[in-house]
């Protein structure tokens, strides 16, 4: 069994899950919840204190997302092409995604630790300004994200960063963006474990 430092709301966490059901491993994982010893145990693996961290049966651990989202694919395939162009592609959409809910993350904590003050508006919007910018590109590229070998790597992780600003109520991602809109409602529709993994306060 592989363990795996859970919140129900993280989008990391979220995106290591959607990618084991991708695989066919999603039964092989035991979820640690936070705050537990397990879970102390586990990030602290990770110096930065971050999740998720993964514990491999073998007994070595693995952080960030993005690496266990690799290790995910070298078991199940699927994710992440193994050579070529169209790995260049993928990890670029997925890094694209990535800094998504990053913003989205940093609009979030910009509120939660403010301290009782006002937050940063020049802060809020430099991160607004890149989500964005990101949406604006993606209603034009979003066309080219569809996969006919099933959904890899950088589906899973817009699709992640998109509900996730719309659990967090970050930006409304869907006004006047209709190709966005119908990416989403398509993949929220058919990506496996998309429904079970939806995100929780």
């Amino acid at each position: 069994m592989f363990k795996l430092t859970f919140s129900p709301a993280s989008p990391y966490v979220r995106k290591v899950l959607l990618s084991a059901y991708r695989a066919g491993i999603q039964d092989e994982l035991e979820l640690v919840e936070t705050g537990s010893e397990n879970d102390t145990l586990l990030r602290g693996k990770n110096p930065l204190g971050k999740i998720p961290v993964l514990q491999k049966p073998d007994g070595d651990f693995l952080f960030d997302s993005r690496v266990i989202v690799d290790h995910l694919n070298k078991l199940g395939g699927g994710l992440i092409p193994e050579n070529g162009s169209e790995r260049d592609i993928i990890l670029s959409r997925s890094a694209l995604a990535e800094g998504l809910t990053d913003a989205s993350l940093l609009v979030v904590y910009s509120e939660r630790y403010a301290g009782g003050e006002t937050p940063s508006k020049l802060w809020l919007d430099l991160q607004l300004g890149k989500i964005d910018k990101t949406l604006d590109f993606l209603e034009i590229d979003i066309i080219n994200w569809s996969n006919p070998k099933g959904f890899d790597a950088a589906n899973i992780a817009l699709a992640t960063a998109l509900d996730y600003m719309s659990f967090r109520n970050v930006r409304d991602w869907k006004l006047n963006r209709p190709k966005i809109s119908q990416w989403f409602d398509n993949v929220s529709l058919k990506l496996l474990g998309f429904a079970e993994t939806a995100p929780k306060s």
